[in-house]
């Protein structure tokens, strides 16, 4: 993890109904003393599908719950840290 990422200890989250977008659950977190919208999951208006949007750059980018949901399953099998793969015993070292 990088110096300029936040591990976000109080995620707050809000239930919106707004008008002409259904319901809608939104994340938000403070940081330095403010409140900084982040994340929502909504539905999609013709079939229902749920997403998980971002907030990038001033920008939406969705991404499908159940893809979300895969890429967690991988996340939690396969992401390590650095110190995790230095304490993990050398194998197949023919030199």
């Amino acid at each position: 993890m990088s110096n300029s990422s936040s591990i976000l200890k109080g995620i707050r989250t809000t239930w919106a109904g707004l008008h002409g977008e259904g319901m809608q659950l939104e994340l938000s977190c403070e940081i330095s003393g403010q409140e900084h919208y982040f994340a929502s999951f909504v539905a999609d208006d013709t079939d229902e599908t749920l997403f998980f949007e971002l907030a990038v750059s001033g920008h939406r980018v969705r991404i499908p719950v159940s893809q979300l949901e895969s890429l967690i399953v991988a996340a939690k099998t396969d992401v390590h840290s650095e110190s995790w793969y230095d304490k993990q015993p050398v194998v197949g070292n023919d030199t």
